[in-house]
C-alpha cells in the first residue's frame, strides 16, 4: 500500500495482490466465526428460492421480463 505524504492530494492505492492477500488472512483469522455462522444457518433448514407469493399485478410486471 502506498502511504500518502504530508500535503499530498493523492488517494492511498491498494494493489489486487494486496487486497487477495488482506481476505485471506482475515479469512483465515475469522475461519472459526465463518464456520460457526454457517452452520446456524444449514440448521435453520431454510425455504430456497421465493417464500412470499406474487402479488398480482408484481407478477403480471415480472411476467413481461424473458430470462436469458
Amino acid at each position: 500500500m502506498k502511504k500518502r505524504k504530508k500535503g499530498e492530494d493523492k488517494m492511498t492505492t491498494l494493489t489486487l495482490g494486496e487486497i487477495e492477500t488482506r481476505v485471506k488472512r482475515n479469512s483465515s483469522a475469522r475461519k472459526q466465526t465463518i464456520d460457526n455462522f454457517t452452520s446456524k444457518i444449514k440448521k435453520k433448514n431454510l425455504n430456497k428460492g421465493r417464500v412470499r407469493p406474487k402479488d398480482p399485478i408484481e407478477a403480471k410486471i415480472l411476467s413481461m421480463f424473458s430470462k436469458k
